[in-house]
């Protein structure tokens, strides 16, 4: 309950969203893919997203603070030709800047990659929406969270050639743990496959009832 009351999560599309208006404990961004969709307004979307970036470094030097971040992605959404769930892929760039914040704060930070299944509670858009607005369903559904262990930027780094190689190989790195995680816990909830959903490095449990 502590660890959930005291995370915060950094979102985008949410500033005219009536969904987060309750929400206490979110860092909004607007998406650079959405940048310049109405150009009049780029520069103010510009400067909220320069507030919101440094409302995170003074949470970050403060330090004991959890943050979700979904770099450019990271929603489970399903294939449009299989329909199967798959989250989406990472932006590296966008990770990468999150990595140099954290590193710069000026205490210990650490990135782990988490994969949340959670799709059926409140399907998004088949395609991602420029507009807020779209009809969405709620439904009472059952959900899996997996954080794994955390993954160095600096040793990836040390194996590669330039840093530009290293910020793509460590996005990848990290959306491949999410991925895998991701589909343990698939298997566990939407094939009902918990007995032997569990890999050697993914373990299943439902820590309420402990």
């Amino acid at each position: 309950m502590h660890v959930s009351y005291n995370s915060l999560f950094l979102l985008n599309k949410v500033f005219v969203s009536p969904t987060s208006y309750n929400l206490r404990n979110l860092l909004c961004v607007y998406s650079k893919n959405h940048m310049y969709d109405v150009p009049e307004l780029a520069e103010m979307k510009k400067r909220a997203n320069m507030r919101s970036l440094k409302e995170m470094v003074m949470l970050l030097r403060g330090g004991s603070k959890i943050i979700r971040i979904a770099p450019s992605g990271g929603r489970d959404r399903p294939d449009t030709v299989t329909k199967d769930l798959y989250p989406a892929p990472f932006d590296a760039s966008s990770l990468d800047n999150m990595r140099r914040i954290m590193e710069n704060a000026g205490v210990p930070g650490h990135i782990y990659p988490l994969a949340i299944l959670c799709y059926d509670i409140m399907p998004p858009p088949p395609q991602v929406e420029k507009e807020i607005g779209e009809k969405r369903l709620i439904s009472f559904h059952g959900v899996g969270l997996s954080v794994a262990q955390k993954i160095s930027f600096h040793e990836i780094a040390a194996a590669c050639g330039d840093a530009e190689e290293a910020k793509v190989v460590y996005s990848q790195a990290l959306f491949d743990s999410v991925n895998q995680q991701y589909n343990v816990l698939k298997s566990a909830i939407h094939d009902k496959q918990v007995l032997v959903a569990a890999t050697p490095t993914i373990s299943l449990s439902q820590p309420w009832q402990c």
